[in-house]
């Protein structure tokens, strides 16, 4: 067992630690417990729903359209703090949230699927540096 410059037996290390006035649990953590499942399983499950209610309400409805969109986006955010809390990954969260976002312009018919791969390529384009004066 080697702790910094301390190395030798379990035993050892602790006789070193009390010999020295020092307390061992001063210097070791247990790791915090991994975010359950259930925490990615309900958010994940109320943006299906919120999809997939959004997509059958009529247009008349407009504020129950808005609503359930804000609904669908605010769980894709909440699932995407899940999955950075649980697996300390940005580029995941950052795509739940953009993933969440174009499905929910696509169910609320601001975006039809075949628009997506064009806005990219346009965006692509658009992105040349323009001389600043």
């Amino acid at each position: 067992m080697k702790i910094g410059p301390v190395e030798g037996t379990p035993e050892e290390v602790n006789n070193f630690f009390q010999n020295n006035g020092l307390n061992p649990l001063d210097y070791f953590q247990k790791p915090e417990p991994a975010l359950q499942k259930r925490w990615l399983i309900i958010p994940s499950v109320l943006f299906v729903v919120s999809f997939t209610v959004l997509v059958f309400v009529t247009d008349e409805h407009t504020k129950i359209r808005i609503m359930l969109f804000l609904f669908g986006f605010c769980s894709s955010l909440w699932l995407a703090v899940s999955i950075h809390i649980r697996f300390k990954s940005a580029w995941g969260s950052g795509s739940i949230i953009l993933a969440g976002l174009l499905i929910m312009l696509v169910a609320l018919g601001v975006l039809k699927p075949e628009q997506i791969p064009s806005f990219y390529q346009g965006e692509a384009h658009n992105k040349q540096v323009k001389p600043t004066h």
